[in-house]
């Protein structure tokens, strides 16, 4: 079955039909709330709050506005934006927690190319941390989801030409970065 039929299904009162794409797009979603959020406990619990968010709302999905996909990656995107927000007022209340979690290897025992690889993607997972939420998620969506520009600007809310220059300044931002550390 495809998405859509299975939402239909799931409409008409099947349990079993909002499992399915639970299964199938568990992950993505997953990995859409990690890499905007960069807390893998948050990142679960947007997950689930998305999937709970979907199946209350699924009566508003019109998949002639689109994939099923799309909507649960936008749901949960608006999700993260919000966390993102909620955490800024509360860093500046309480200045001086840091919240970031490091990206730490499954054992101690790797060669140094491992090492130097995860030290690498510890570097650019940082960097993207440290753009403003909006161009994250730009970027996110575009390179992370393969999403067009005219889908990111739904998603996000903002004209396609707001996508266009968060994903501008994103790239520029992140080019002169890598460069400042030297991995570019």
């Amino acid at each position: 079955m495809d998405d859509d039929e299975l939402v239909r299904c799931c409409l008409n009162g099947c349990g079993w039909a909002f499992d399915e794409l639970v299964k199938r797009y568990r992950d993505r979603v997953y990995g859409v709330a990690l890499h905007l959020l960069g807390d893998r406990d948050l990142a679960e619990d947007l997950a689930q709050e998305a999937f709970l968010r979907a199946f209350q709302k699924l009566e508003l999905f019109d998949s002639t506005k689109g994939s099923f996909s799309v909507w649960v990656v936008a749901l949960t995107t608006r999700l993260c934006l919000n966390a993102l927000k909620r955490r800024n007022l509360e860093r500046r209340l309480f200045a001086g927690q840091e919240d970031a979690e490091a990206i730490e290897p499954s054992d101690n025992t790797c060669s140094f190319e491992e090492w130097l690889a995860m030290e690498r993607r510890e570097v650019i997972h940082n960097l993207l941390l440290s753009l403003p939420p909006m161009q994250r998620a730009a970027l996110l969506l575009r390179y992370g989801e393969d999403m067009s520009i005219h889908d990111i600007a739904q998603v996000l809310r903002v004209p396609v030409g707001t996508v266009k220059v968060w994903l501008f300044r994103g790239r520029e931002t992140l080019r002169r970065r890598l460069k400042e550390v030297g991995l570019l």
